[in-house]
């Protein structure tokens, strides 16, 4: 039996407010750990049987192919990403690679794949897995994390923006989602025109890339590009 999405779509990207790592006294994280749980140690939205939604779990699995194909353009595997149907938020990652995707988002965007697309990418940018390699102890103060946050969400469009260009999707409507969504202030994300900015730049640098590859050596294009989806990238 399938089951009818309530309410709209949220206006918030990260919904969750920070929380901040604490440790005992005298005692200060890797910085690595510390950064992870501010971005990737949000309280998890709630997750969702996919089996009850039987049309979003067919976009689940569109989704899935193309997460595949960006982890390994990540330098990732397969395996270090998930995806996870979810009620409560447009899109988050967690520390181990889950990426939960909100239901309401989900059908709102059906038919805008570029959206879609974009906003895992977006996920799949932030490689929460390689925070671990980061064992410097220094206990950062929250405008330090709030720092590390924005660059690091700036590595996420930028890795949007090319990951669009590669798969061969146009990066206009994430901008404009951006746009939308935008509410207010956040101290973790640049502003969403700043952000358009960005991902925009990175789109047009790897579309000219993915095009001058594929006039110059076709060959190599068909066997790496991810939008073939054969081999490394």
């Amino acid at each position: 039996m399938s089951r009818r999405i309530e309410g709209g779509l949220s206006t918030q990207l990260n919904p969750f407010g920070p929380q901040w790592p604490s440790t005992k006294s005298g005692e200060a994280a890797p910085v690595g750990q510390q950064v992870q749980q501010t971005l990737f140690g949000k309280s998890k939205p709630l997750v969702l049987d996919a089996a009850e939604y039987p049309e979003l779990a067919d976009l689940l699995e569109v989704l899935r192919k193309y997460v595949n194909k960006l982890a390994r353009m990540a330098g990732d595997a397969e395996g270090d990403y998930a995806l996870a149907l979810a009620n409560g938020t447009i899109a988050m990652i967690d520390s181990s690679g889950v990426i939960y995707i909100g239901a309401g988002f989900l059908s709102a965007f059906k038919n805008v794949l570029d959206v879609l697309v974009g906003v895992v990418a977006h996920e799949v940018g932030h490689r929460p897995k390689r925070w671990t390699e980061y064992q410097v102890r220094k206990q950062l103060t929250h405008k330090e994390i709030e720092y590390i946050c924005r660059h690091e969400e700036t590595r996420a469009d930028i890795f949007a923006g090319k990951g669009l260009a590669e798969l061969g999707f146009d990066c206009e409507p994430l901008c404009n989602f951006l746009a939308r969504v935008a509410d207010k202030p956040h101290p973790e994300y640049f502003p969403a025109d700043v952000r358009a900015e960005v991902i925009r730049d990175a789109f047009a640098g790897r579309a000219y890339r993915a095009v001058n590859r594929k006039k110059i050596f076709p060959g190599f294009d068909r066997m790496t590009a991810p939008k073939g989806d054969l081999g490394e990238f």
